[in-house]
C-alpha cells in the first residue's frame, strides 16, 4: 500500500465507501501478485485487521476452526477480515461445538468459493466487493466529485478518451405494421428453417421476493419459476411453447426435434433443487435428461451502501441473492455449456425470461429466430410499445463517434460505432436520454418514441462466446458482466443476528444484464449511418411487435385492493385473455363476449375464458383454420387442451372443456414399452348409449390399475396391421441422428420416457354444435382467474386417453356432462329423435384416425391447412402434403436443407417421417403398423400386399 493510500484510509473525514475501496483496491494487488492459495493465505495473515482477528480471545474458537481448514477455504474465509468484514466470521456463542462451526464455515466457505470463481477475472471475492464499492461511489451524489475518481481507480485508462455517444431511435422489423401479417409470415418461415440450429436459454435464478410465493404445504418461500399460472409452473409453460413449435416444424417436414434447453438456476429459495426436482417428476417432459443442462449463477453478498459492510441472514451466514442474470454468458463458459451446444450444431439461441409467458404468442419468437438466423446476427432483441415514464428500460440505437490519428500522432478524422442495446431507465438522466413521447403514433400522448427492452432475446452463439473469452483473457469486468449497475435506492429490513435488532437499510448487491452483451456487439463504418441504414447493415437487430404479445410478465404480487394490476399474475392473466380475444376474432368467433375493464376484471372475473394448448398453432393463422365461426358466450369458457381439433360453427354458453392425454403423440420406453398391458374385456360390436338432454351423462366403465388403462364393458381394440399397436420400436431408441445432435425425440437406450411425434393423438371434431350449461360460478370466493382454479357449476368435459377421437356434429350438449373416451376409440354424439343425445363409440378401425390436418406452405408463405380423412380399403387418398418436404417451407438452398436423416435411403431401416417423405404417403397410413422406426422393407410387404391403395 502507499503511503497516500495508508493516509487516506486514515482519514476521518473521507466516506467509508470511499476508505474501504482504497483497502480493497490495494489488496487485489497485493493478491493477484500471488501464484497459489498458500502465497494468498500468507499475504492476508501479513494483514493487520487479518492478524487482529486471528489473535482475539473472542474469535479464537472460530480462528482454530479456519486455520485447520484447506488452503482454498482459508483463503475465503480470512479474506473477509482483510476487507473490514470480520463480523462475518463473528459468532455470540463461544462454547459452539467445533463440529457445528466446521459445518457452518464449510458451507459459508463454499459460497464463498463459487463467488470467487466467476468473479476470478476481477480478483475474486476482493474484486467483487471493489466493483460493488465502485459502483456505490458512481451513484452516490455525494461521492461524485474528485476525491471519489482519486480513490477508487477504474479500467479505462485517463489518456485513452471515451468515445462520443448518441442515442437514436432504432429501426425494427415491424410485426405490427400495416404489412406486419407478411413479413411475420416470411420471418416465421425463416424461423422454422432455422430450428435445427436452434437452442433456447432460460435464466430461471430469480428469488422472486416481490411474488412472495409460498409452497401451501410446506410453507416454505418458493422461487417465481414455481408460479402456478394457468394451472402449471411457469418453467412447464415455456417447455409446452417450444414442444409447439417442434411440433409445426414436425407437421410440415416429418422430422422431430429436442431442442437442448440450457437453465441457469440459482440456490436462492432453494430454486436449483426445485427446477431439477420438477424436471425429473416431470419424467424431463419426454425430452430425455440429456436435452437439458441446468447450471447455477453464483449468490453474491447483500452491502450496505452507506458503510460498504456486508449485511447477515444468521451467525456465520452472510446474507446473499443471485447476482443478475447478466452473470450467464460467463457461466455459460465456465460450466461448458457453450461446448455443449456446440457439440449438437447450435449456432444460435432464443433467450426467455421466466416471469414472462406471453413472448411465445402466435410468431413472435419464430419471427425473432428466422430475422436472426437470416442476418446470422449476433444479437437481437424482441421489442414492443412502451409508455413515456414506464419503469423499464429501451432499445436504442448507439451511435459512437471516435476519433482516428495517423501514425505521427496528427488527427485523422473519425470513425462511426454501431450497435443496438439496452439503456436501463435508471440511466436515462445519466446519459442524457429524453424519454419523450413518440409522433404521429396511435396514442401519441402516452406511447414512448424508444421501444420497449422485455429480454425477449436472440443470441449468436459463437459471438457471444467470443465475447466471454475475450474479456476473461483482458480482466473486463465490463465484458464479463455486461450492464453492471448496483441499485441505491432500495431498503433491506432485516434483524441483526449479532446484536437482535430490527432495522432497515439502504443495501443491495453488484447485479449485471444478460442483454447488455450486445454493447459488444459494434459495427464500425467510416461514415455515419441514418437508422434505416443500420438496420440493414448491423450485426444487431431489433424486432417490434403488438405489446400484447410479447411481454406481460408475472413477477410481483397484487397489492390487496389495489388496480395497479402492472407486473403481477393478475395483469398477466388479463393480458392473456385480451390475446384470446383477437384470436377468437381472427377465428370468425360470430358471437364475442367483452373481456371488461380492470376495474370489472378484478371485481368480477374476466368476461370470458379461453385456454388453449400452444401445440394447436402456435401459429395464430393455422388455430384460425382449425376453428372457424361459432359463439363464445359472455361469460362463458373454452379450454382445448389438444392439438388436433376442428371445431366448426360452435356455440359455447357455458363451459366447454377438452383435454388430450396426447397431445402432440405418444410415449416409448426404451426396451420395457412392449411391457405396458391393457386388459380388454369382450362385449359388443360397438357400444350405444343414449340419453334425454337433460340428464347427467358420464360415459365410464373406465378404472386405473398398476399395468394401466382396464376396459369394461367396451370391444376389444384390434391389434394394427403388424400386431405392433402401442409398442414402441423394437430397436428400442425411436429415433434418428442427423448427424448434427438433432433427435426426433424418440426413446433413449436408457429406458427413458420419451415423447414421439405421432398421429396416434387425441382428436375433437365439433361441427353445428350448441353447448349450453351453467358453466363457471363467477361468483365463487375462491376463484382465482390467473391460476384457472375456478369453481363450476356445470360444464361439458371431454377427456381423450391416448389416441382417441371424440366427434359431435348437428347436436346440442345442454347441461352436465362428462366424456371420456378410452385409448384406441372413437366416439360419436348425435341428437336423438326425442331431443336427446346419443353416443356411439366403437374401436379405431386398424388403430388409424379417421381424420387429420395436412400441413403445407402456401406460394405467399402461409401455414395452409387441409382436412382430409382417412381413405376406406377401396379409395385412394390424395397425396400427403404433410409428409413430403415441401418446397416452399424449404425454400431452396444448402442453407435450407433438412437435417441429413430425412433424406435416408429407401431401403433398410430408418424413420417414419424420412420413409413418409420419399413414399408420398400419409403419416395416418404408416402409423397403423404401429412403428415408429421402421423396417421399411416389412412395411412395403404390407403396403403392396394389404393396403396398396394407400400408395400415391
Amino acid at each position: 500500500m502507499s503511503f497516500d493510500e495508508e493516509m487516506f484510509m486514515n482519514d476521518s473525514s473521507v466516506h467509508p465507501v470511499l476508505r474501504e475501496g482504497t483497502r480493497c483496491e490495494a489488496l487485489r494487488r497485493a493478491l493477484d501478485a500471488c501464484v497459489s492459495y498458500t502465497e494468498k493465505v500468507a499475504t492476508l495473515r501479513s494483514v493487520d485487521t487479518v492478524d487482529a482477528f486471528l489473535a482475539s480471545p473472542s474469535h479464537a474458537a472460530v480462528a482454530a476452526v479456519v486455520e485447520s481448514m484447506q488452503m482454498e477455504d482459508q483463503y475465503v474465509l480470512l479474506v473477509l477480515p482483510a476487507l473490514g468484514q470480520e463480523h462475518v466470521l463473528t459468532t455470540i456463542d463461544s462454547d459452539a461445538p467445533t463440529a457445528d462451526l466446521r459445518a457452518r464455515l464449510s458451507k459459508m466457505a463454499e459460497a464463498l468459493k463459487r463467488v470467487d470463481l466467476f468473479y476470478d477475472s476481477i480478483g475474486g471475492v476482493c474484486g467483487y466487493q471493489l466493483k460493488s464499492l465502485q459502483l456505490i461511489a458512481a451513484g452516490m451524489e455525494e461521492l461524485r466529485s474528485s476525491q471519489a475518481t482519486a480513490c477508487i481507480s477504474s479500467e479505462t485508462p485517463a489518456e485513452v478518451k471515451a468515445p462520443q455517444k448518441t442515442f437514436l431511435v432504432p429501426k425494427a422489423v415491424d410485426l405490427a405494421a400495416e404489412d406486419g401479417r407478411e413479413v411475420a409470415r416470411a420471418a416465421t418461415l425463416r424461423g422454422l428453417r432455422a430450428m435445427p440450429t436452434m437452442a433456447e436459454i432460460y435464466p430461471v435464478g430469480g428469488a422472486g421476493d416481490r411474488l412472495g410465493l409460498i409452497d401451501e404445504v410446506t410453507g416454505e418461500s418458493l422461487p417465481a419459476a414455481m408460479l402456478p399460472y394457468c394451472g402449471r409452473t411457469m418453467l412447464e409453460g415455456l417447455l409446452r411453447d417450444l414442444q409447439a413449435r417442434e411440433h409445426l416444424y414436425y407437421r410440415l417436414t416429418g422430422v422431430q426435434l429436442t431442442t437442448p434447453v440450457a437453465i441457469m438456476t440459482s440456490d436462492a429459495k432453494g430454486n436449483n433443487a426445485r427446477i431439477v426436482g420438477s424436471l425429473e417428476r416431470a419424467g424431463w417432459f419426454g425430452r430425455g435428461k440429456g436435452a437439458f443442462r441446468t447450471f447455477r449463477q453464483p449468490m453474491v453478498p447483500v452491502i450496505s451502501v452507506d458503510s460498504g459492510r456486508w449485511l447477515l441472514s444468521g451467525e456465520l451466514v452472510p446474507m446473499m441473492k443471485p447476482g443478475g442474470h447478466g452473470a450467464i454468458w460467463k457461466l455459460m463458459k465456465d460450466e461448458g455449456v457453450f461446448d455443449w451446444l456446440d457439440s449438437q450444431s447450435r449456432s444460435a439461441a432464443l433467450v426467455r425470461q421466466i416471469s414472462n409467458p406471453m413472448a411465445g404468442m402466435d410468431t413472435t419468437l419464430l419471427a425473432l429466430a428466422g430475422e436472426g438466423a437470416s442476418r446470422r446476427a449476433s444479437f437481437g432483441f424482441m421489442s414492443c410499445d412502451r409508455h413515456v415514464g414506464a419503469a423499464e428500460g429501451v432499445n436504442v440505437l448507439q451511435e459512437s463517434r471516435v476519433a482516428v490519428t495517423s501514425p505521427d500522432g496528427t488527427p485523422a478524422g473519425h470513425r462511426y460505432a454501431y450497435n443496438l442495446t439496452n439503456i436501463e431507465y435508471t440511466e436515462f438522466d445519466r446519459l442524457g436520454i429524453t424519454d419523450c413521447a413518440a409522433e404521429g403514433a396511435p396514442g401519441a400522448a402516452q406511447l414512448s418514441v424508444f421501444p420497449a427492452n422485455t429480454n425477449v432475446l436472440y443470441v449468436g452463439l459463437p459471438a457471444a462466446a467470443s465475447i466471454v473469452q475475450s474479456a476473461v483473457e483482458s480482466g473486463s469486468s465490463e465484458r464479463l458482466m455486461p450492464g453492471l449497475i448496483f441499485n441505491l435506492k432500495k431498503k433491506v429490513a432485516y434483524t441483526d443476528p449479532l446484536t437482535g435488532e430490527e432495522t432497515a437499510v439502504r443495501a443491495g448487491r453488484m447485479e449485471s444484464t444478460m442483454q447488455n452483451i450486445a454493447d459488444f456487439f459494434v459495427d464500425e463504418f467510416d461514415a455515419p449511418l441514418s437508422p434505416s441504414e443500420a438496420r440493414a447493415q448491423l450485426s444487431t437487430f431489433l424486432v417490434y411487435n403488438h405489446r400484447r404479445k410479447v411481454t406481460s410478465s408475472a413477477k410481483k404480487k397484487r397489492e390487496p385492493r389495489s388496480t395497479k394490476i402492472s407486473q403481477t399474475p393478475d395483469g398477466s392473466f388479463y393480458d392473456l385473455m385480451r390475446n384470446a380475444w383477437h384470436l377468437l376474432q381472427l377465428c370468425g368467433v360470430q358471437t364475442m363476449p367483452e373481456l371488461g375493464s380492470v376495474e370489472q376484471y378484478l371485481a368480477r372475473g374476466p368476461g370470458f375464458i379461453c385456454l388453449y394448448h400452444p401445440a394447436l398453432g402456435p401459429v395464430w393463422e393455422v388455430i384460425a383454420q382449425k376453428i372457424s365461426g361459432g359463439a363464445l358466450h359472455q361469460g362463458s369458457e373454452m379450454v382445448l387442451e389438444v392439438a388436433e381439433a376442428r371445431l366448426r360453427n360452435v356455440d359455447v354458453r357455458g363451459s366447454l372443456l377438452v383435454r388430450a392425454r396426447a397431445v402432440v403423440g405418444h410415449t416409448a420406453r426404451g426396451a420395457d414399452s412392449g411391457s405396458h398391458r391393457r386388459t380388454h374385456s369382450p362385449h359388443h360390436a360397438h357400444h350405444t348409449h343414449a340419453s334425454h338432454a337433460s340428464s347427467h351423462l358420464t360415459v365410464h366403465g373406465l378404472h386405473h390399475s398398476e399395468a394401466g388403462v382396464t376396459l369394461g364393458g367396451l370391444p376389444p381394440v384390434p391389434e394394427a396391421a403388424n400386431g405392433a399397436r402401442g409398442r414402441s420400436p423394437s430397436s428400442g431408441t425411436g429415433s434418428r441422428s442427423d448427424g448434427a445432435g438433432h433427435s426426433d425425440g424418440g426413446a433413449g437406450s436408457s429406458g427413458e420416457d420419451r415423447l414421439v411425434f405421432s398421429s396416434r393423438v387425441g382428436r375433437v371434431n365439433l361441427v353445428n354444435v350448441s353447448v349450453a350449461n351453467a358453466g363457471v360460478d363467477w361468483a365463487h370466493a375462491g376463484n382465482v382467474y390467473w391460476k384457472h382454479s375456478v369453481a363450476r357449476t356445470e360444464a361439458l368435459s371431454i377427456e381423450l386417453l391416448g389416441h382417441s377421437e371424440f366427434e359431435a356434429r348437428d347436436v346440442t350438449i345442454a347441461g352436465d356432462h362428462s366424456f371420456v373416451v378410452p385409448d384406441g376409440y372413437r366416439m360419436v354424439v348425435t341428437q336423438g329423435a326425442g331431443g336427446g343425445i346419443i353416443t356411439d363409440m366403437r374401436p379405431l378401425h386398424l388403430g388409424r384416425a379417421t381424420w387429420e390436418w395436412r400441413y403445407s406452405v402456401d406460394t405467399d408463405g402461409a401455414i395452409a391447412l387441409e382436412y382430409a380423412t382417412a381413405p376406406s380399403s377401396s379409395t385412394p387418398p390424395p397425396p400427403a402434403k404433410s409428409s413430403v418436404v415441401n418446397a416452399t417451407f424449404m425454400g431452396g438452398g444448402s442453407s435450407a436443407k433438412l437435417p441429413a436423416s430425412a433424406s435416408a435411403p429407401v431401403r433398410g431401416s430408418g424413420s417414419v417421417g424420412a420413409f413418409a417423405a420419399q413414399m408420398s404417403l400419409s403419416p395416418l397410413a404408416l402409423d397403423a403398423y404401429g412403428e415408429d422406426t421402421v423396417d421399411q422393407d416389412h412395411v412395403l410387404e404390407y403396403i403392396f400386399h394389404d393396403v396398396a391403395s394407400w400408395i400415391v
